[in-house]
């Protein structure tokens, strides 16, 4: 009589989520953001995808760390009796910037998921600020797309003396600022603001919101949209005071 097979146990599933899995979840939310949110209704995640963009923004970062200094250069010529930096001083304020910037970028997805969040409640859905984060996030996957496409426009320019000019020309226009100009600092942040990414990046917080909170698409919306708003606003205001 043969002995009795034990029973197999169904194997347990990892209590995280491997960096490989955000990494790809990333790239697929740009075309199946609905797919990538269902996978992670009941446990969103955030901080992972998250490192994943601020690792490619320090690179993108590193490779344009020549025009940045260029800029630098730029500033400090504008600036009356400014101090004279080597190229060495310059490129290490210019790592500074690379360096900073993810910590940036979270702190604005903080401020983005806090935003989501109120407006959403006001709008009467019942969401969790975890889920708010998660979604402003993996909406955030634009943020290396642009730098990667500002970088790639720079370098088609030629070097950094050829390419940036003035200030401006650090930022290649990739919104509205390609139709419209303006002299104000704030307006032209704002039309730079409006883009063919901008709008790619509400519509996949959005969705993010339907399928990670089962929240309805009016409030979804609604909390997608005002948090662009605010963002936006506040990152002209920060960009008219940086430059005066």
């Amino acid at each position: 009589m043969a002995a009795p097979v034990p029973p197999t146990q169904a194997s347990t599933p990892p209590s995280h989520t491997p960096i490989v899995t955000d990494a790809v979840r990333l790239v697929r939310v740009l075309y199946t953001p609905s797919a990538v949110f269902d996978e992670q209704h009941e446990k969103p995640t955030w901080f992972l995808p998250w490192l994943v963009i601020a690792i490619v923004c320090l690179v993108i970062g590193y490779i344009q760390a020549p025009y940045s200094q260029r800029v630098i250069e730029l500033m400090l010529q504008a600036i009356p009796n400014a101090p004279q930096l080597t190229p060495a001083q310059l490129h290490s304020r210019a790592m500074i910037g690379v360096f900073s910037t993810p910590i940036v970028f979270l702190i604005f997805a903080l401020l983005g998921a806090g935003i989501l969040f109120l407006i959403a409640s006001i709008a009467g859905a019942s969401v969790r600020y975890r889920g708010m984060l998660s979604a402003t996030v993996f909406s955030q996957v634009m943020v290396p797309i642009t730098l990667l496409l500002q970088t790639l426009i720079l370098r088609m320019r030629g070097a950094p003396g050829d390419a940036i000019s003035s200030v401006a020309d650090a930022q290649p226009a990739l919104g509205l600022n390609v139709l419209l100009s303006s002299d104000s600092h704030f307006v032209q942040a704002i039309y730079a603001g409006i883009g063919p990414l901008p709008i790619w990046a509400i519509i996949i917080t959005a969705i993010g919101i339907i399928h990670l909170e089962k929240a309805k698409k009016s409030a979804a919306w609604a909390a997608a949209i005002g948090s662009y708003v605010v963002t936006l606003l506040i990152g002209a205001l920060l960009a008219g005071l940086q430059r005066g």
